[in-house]
């Protein structure tokens, strides 16, 4: 009962920040099922791309009504997305968790700093414009 209530919170803070910022959930839920969860990478990779891909299919529903999704750039990323899935899924099984950790962890840190720098500059050019 435990472990169902806190994957159901780590599932609204996932959907969450999913629905704000259009994007992070697998970024988000991997380390969340892994901490919170205590499952390997390999068990919250699978988990987090059901979760996160529910919940983006159900985004991109409400995207497409409103008019606001471009296809090319939607199948490029999902159709790149589902011919390498495989191939990670396996590098996942011949790969020990600590490797994976880390390299993760980089993954994470990396795209941390651009958007950390992405935001800056944003707020950089509004108060040049505010000037």
């Amino acid at each position: 009962m435990e472990v169902a209530l806190l994957g159901l919170g780590l599932g609204a803070v996932v959907g969450l920040i999913l629905a704000l910022a259009g994007a992070g959930g697998g970024i988000l839920a991997v380390p969340l099922l892994v901490f919170g969860l205590h499952l390997s990478i390999m068990q919250a990779a699978p988990v987090g791309l059901i979760a996160v891909g529910a919940a983006s299919a159900f985004g991109a529903v409400l995207g497409l009504r409103e008019g606001l999704v471009r296809y090319r750039a939607a199948a490029l990323i999902g159709v790149t997305g589902m011919i390498l899935a495989p191939l990670g899924v396996r590098l996942a099984r011949l790969i020990p968790n600590a490797p994976l950790m880390v390299a993760f962890s980089i993954v994470l840190a990396w795209v941390a700093w651009r958007m950390f720098n992405q935001a800056r500059r944003t707020a950089d050019r509004k108060s040049t414009r505010l000037n």
